[in-house]
């Protein structure tokens, strides 16, 4: 699939369930809507929608383009072009699905049907980044034309264009309307939806005056519980807290049955343990049960060198570990945290190296004023100071990949293959736009299923193998030449008759994978005959695994990672040596900036003679600069503490970093 502007690939990333809703309109409701119809049209019709609802979709379209070209007059035209626009939207096609939409808008008559074709063509312009539009159309559907069900699908993609257009307080206040509406008020999935959309929005809300505006404005008792539980985060987050535990007290006063209820008595309790501090304790969050537990042991013991736990030869080390299991699930990582912090009276904490829930984990520690310093891969939210990015994310790892490329390999046009879960997409996203800030073009892009085992249909898209509409010329060349040496059976000799040739117009394909899918995708661009291009990768290839499936291939291949054992010198060869002296095993990446991390917050403490506050430490951890690491110079940026990665390739089967 190839982009020619940026418009499409915003569709692409933020594709989701919105897209997925759309897909079932349109097919829901008899065409006989349009009044006395041909029983072969109707037959013909349900084909169509028997090939969409089983994915058939190059099928469905075939039969789509038959359909208008025989009936062209059909009352059941609007329909099969409204079947036409799902394909495009379930491809990620906008443009081509707002077209269709607005097409089958201009067949219809039917006012029923109608406000379904508009709920489509407001969620395709929503995935093509045309918010505005996207609103204008939504406000020319009337409610009271669809059924319950549907109803509340419009309230969800209505929050979803405010949200798209950063309107949270006019989407709270549309939602506070939905709220008073007199002719839906006794529908309870309609006021569960309501509430649970205000709760979304108002994370959205970071004002306080805004909020208070809104809880002012505001007479519906079911939605006041919500601002006020919002508010006492926010100010509890800012250091204010007597104004926090005012609203928590109004709250609890107000609003006995409350879901906030129980959750805001135990702020409260929290709010007056939180200020005791154990000055030598530091918390460590890692996954230390279960199938994680070898990647958290790995940090853990990165974390007790860099405090001289098993080095006698320096005397008892000051400081005290305490370790929580942050478990798999988010909640039982929040749960550890407020352990730590409200039981053990920790003065930092090391931690999450898990990326799932690392946002709510991050939202926490702010909530509790504790510096986090972060292993997670998962990037900490924005503005929220007490929490710090070591970890090697994603985002990190994409624009060191993009720079190399762009200005040590002197590549421009570049090519992205990904899986489609959330690590892939978030990597994908980075790795774009870095691409383009530092003046390259992705000219291709292609998702797969992460459960995907033949590569052959995503590559021959990149490559134009699979949509030649276009290069049908090409095609009718070849048809002559069969004909011209009287070729007429198909073969491997003869396959050059039949074939057409990849157009390979970009110079090299990022992939966030695993080596494992790497040994099936990169000899499969060989077998399609796609030649010359280098691959570019993360530091999960950073690892004997990959040098064995990706056999000659990985000679093309380059790779990022935060440490590399083979040119470590200076605060890294130490590292290396104490590391193998105390544990026998060498290092990876994981035990580096567990390391790096633990030292950055123990030269902090360390310069503290007298009263320490966590508060002092987040301070101090803002102003990190040029710290020697074993990881490189780390240096405080944007949530983040930055360090430089090494790019890695393989040469004569070995890993070796491109710098020599």
């Amino acid at each position: 699939m190839k982009f020619s502007n940026r418009s499409s690939r915003l569709g692409w990333l933020r594709l989701g369930t919105l897209g997925i809703l759309a897909l079932s309109f349109g097919l829901r409701y008899p065409a006989t809507w349009a009044g006395s119809v041909n029983i072969v049209e109707q037959q013909e019709l349900k084909a169509i929608e028997a090939s969409f609802a089983a994915s058939d979709l190059d099928t469905a379209q075939k039969q789509i383009t038959l359909f208008l070209r025989t009936y062209p007059q059909s009352s059941l035209a609007a329909s099969a072009e409204n079947v036409r626009g799902l394909i495009y939207l379930k491809q990620k096609r906008f443009s081509q699905s707002i077209q269709a939409f607005s097409h089958s808008l201009e067949l219809s008559s039917n006012q029923g049907f109608r406000q379904y074709l508009l709920y489509n063509l407001a969620s395709a312009q929503l995935e093509s980044n045309a918010a505005n539009e996207a609103d204008e159309t939504l406000r020319q559907i009337h409610p009271e034309l669809m059924d319950r069900p549907n109803r509340l699908k419009l309230i969800t993609l209505q929050v979803s264009i405010y949200e798209k257009m950063n309107q949270p307080n006019e989407a709270f206040t549309y939602l506070i309307g939905i709220a008073r509406a007199k002719y839906d008020s006794d529908n309870k999935e309609q006021n569960e939806l309501v509430a649970k959309l205000c709760l979304q929005v108002l994370q959205l809300i970071s004002d306080i005056p805004s909020l208070e505006k809104l809880l002012q404005d505001s007479d519906n008792r079911a939605l006041g519980d919500g601002i006020l539980f919002r508010l006492a985060n926010l100010e509890l987050s800012k250091g204010n807290a007597a104004s926090a535990s005012k609203d928590l007290r109004k709250l609890i006063d107000l609003y006995p049955s409350s879901i906030h209820l129980s959750p805001s008595k135990e702020m409260l309790s929290q709010i007056q343990q939180s200020s005791v501090i154990d000055r030598n304790a530091i918390g460590v969050l890692l996954p230390l049960k279960g199938k994680l537990s070898k990647f958290g042991t790995k940090s853990l013991q990165g974390i007790e060198l860099a405090l001289d736990i098993f080095n006698h030869t320096e005397g008892q080390s000051p400081f005290k570990l305490v370790l929580e299991d942050a478990g798999e699930e988010p909640e039982s990582a929040i749960q550890a945290l407020n352990r730590l912090v409200l039981k053990h009276q920790v003065v930092a904490v090391i931690g999450p190296m898990l990326s799932k829930g690392a946002e709510l984990i991050a939202q926490r520690a702010q909530e509790l004023r504790v510096p986090l310093i972060s292993l997670s891969r998962r990037a900490a939210p924005a503005k929220q100071d007490y929490v710090f990015q070591a970890g090697v994310t994603q985002q990190m790892q994409s624009y060191a990949m993009a720079r190399y490329a762009i200005q040590n390999l002197g590549l421009k046009k570049l090519a992205i293959l990904q899986p489609s879960d959330k690590l892939g997409t978030d990597s994908s996203q980075a790795f774009w736009d870095a691409v383009e800030s530092l003046g390259g073009e992705i000219v291709g892009f292609e998702p797969y299923s992460s459960l995907e085992t033949d590569f052959r249909l995503p590559i021959d898209k990149l490559s134009g193998l699979f949509y030649t509409e276009a290069r049908q010329a090409e095609l009718d060349q070849l048809a002559q030449d069969r004909d011209t040496n009287h070729i007429t059976k198909r073969t491997r000799k003869t396959e050059q008759f039949f074939a057409l040739k990849p157009v390979v117009d970009y110079q090299a394909v990022f992939i966030p994978d695993e080596p494992k899918k790497l040994g099936q995708i990169m000899p499969t661009f060989s077998y399609r005959d796609v030649e010359g291009v280098k691959f570019l990768g993360t530091s999960e290839w950073n690892s004997s695994d990959f040098v064995s499936r990706a056999q000659n291939y990985g000679e093309s291949s380059f790779f990022v990672d935060a440490f590399f054992p083979d040119t470590a010198t200076g605060i890294a060869k130490k590292f290396l040596d104490d590391y193998r002296a105390t544990f026998d095993q060498d290092p990876s990446s994981l035990e580096a900036v567990a390391y790096d991390a633990t030292r950055v917050l123990r030269s902090i403490l360390a310069s503290y003679s007298g009263g320490l506050s966590r508060e002092a430490v987040r301070d101090q951890l803002l102003k990190v600069q040029d710290f020697a690491g074993a990881t490189g110079k780390i240096s405080y940026k944007d949530g983040q503490l930055f360090r430089e990665l090494k790019v890695l390739t393989i040469k004569t089967g070995k890993i070796r970093d491109t710098r020599g």
